[in-house]
């Protein structure tokens, strides 16, 4: 069985790829007036998000662990659930209107939750 110590850095990576990769094949479609792009970006964004409520509770299981500070460690935690909770409207806004000004301003925020959350990650392992 894998632990929680080594189970959240190997899922941590796919919310991160999949939402830049979902918020991609959105631009294409819209660039290129193609549906299969926007069902296949709507696709990535929901595998994402199980993969970041994934990689929420591994992460939650596996702070725990005394070697870092909890200011460091909440403050990783708290990017990461702001990114989880915007990736979640993401995903919703994607199925129904993915290029209305609300869903471009949730994507924007998503992206800007996204860099703090891996930065705050990166400080917590280096």
């Amino acid at each position: 069985m894998i632990s929680t110590v080594s189970f959240h850095p190997f899922i941590s990576h796919f919310p991160s790829a999949l939402f830049v990769a979902g918020l991609g094949l959105l631009y294409l479609a819209w660039k290129k007036g193609n549906p299969v792009y926007r069902a296949a970006g709507s696709f990535n964004l929901s595998l994402g998000l199980l993969a970041a409520v994934l990689a929420d509770f591994s992460g939650m299981l596996s702070a725990d662990l005394g070697l870092k500070t909890t200011v460091e460690v909440e403050g990783h935690q708290g990017y990461s659930f702001l990114f989880t909770v915007l990736y979640g409207f993401a995903v919703g806004f994607s199925y129904t209107r993915p290029y209305s000004r609300t869903a471009l301003w949730i994507y924007g925020s998503g992206l800007l939750a996204l860099m703090a959350s891996a930065y705050s990650g990166y400080l917590l392992v280096f």
